[in-house]
This record gives C-alpha cells, structure tokens and sequence, in this order.
C-alpha cells in the first residue's frame, strides 16, 4: 500500500519507550508517535497512555523515503475520527495458564509449614 502524508491508519502498538510508541501496521510498514504527538496535554509516561497491542488510530506527518518508516500523530487525529482499542488479553504471558498455578497453591501450604518446622528444630 502506498502512504501518503496526511493518511489515516490503524497501527498497532507493538513497543513503547519513555520518548515514543512504537506501531505497525497491517500492510506491514512500521512507525513512531513521539511523546509530542500524543495528545495536547502533558504526557509524562507513554506506556500510561496505550500499552503493547493496544490499536490506535494515527495521522502520518512525515515518510522517510529511503525506508517507508512513518511518523504519525494522534493529536492531529480529529477527536470524533480518533480510535484507541485496549488489548484486554488476559493472559499477558503466552503459552501460561491460570490452571498451571493450581499445584502450586495447593501445594504452598505444605511447604511453609515443613520449612518453619525445619526453622524450630534448628
């Protein structure tokens, strides 16, 4: 797909930095929303404003030619036009679940009673 500066894209956050949010794209081009282009507001921490995997929608200001990496704005993204989808994943760890702890919890009261016996008997 061809970007042009002005365009409105989805991205989705994929890194965040204390100066920028990293995005990419679905046609696969990548891009940066520096701390500046957030919002009109002071942002003091990018990762409080959109987390990894969340999909925001973002104005391109600039592409390098050599590249194609984009650089894009919310802020310039008019208020009723803008889109911020939250990654409401439960599982923030890939290939954990919930019922792996299941042994451990049953098990955590065993060991800190065998461990504080071992503690009295020394």
């Amino acid at each position: 797909m061809q970007h042009q500066v002005g365009d409105l894209l989805i991205g989705t956050i994929t890194s965040a930095k204390p100066f920028a949010l990293f995005l990419s794209f679905e046609d696969g081009a990548i891009g940066m929303l520096h701390i500046s282009e957030l919002s009109d507001r002071y942002v003091r921490d990018v990762e409080s404003f959109a987390s990894i995997g969340d999909q925001i929608k973002v104005k391109i200001l600039s592409i390098d030619e050599s590249n194609g990496f984009l650089r894009v704005s919310l802020k310039q993204v008019d208020e009723n036009e803008r889109v911020l989808v939250k990654n409401r994943s439960e599982n923030k760890f890939p290939g954990v679940k919930a019922d792996d702890f299941n042994d451990l919890k049953e098990k955590l009261p065993t060991w800190i009673n065998e461990t504080l016996q071992k503690a009295r008997t020394k």
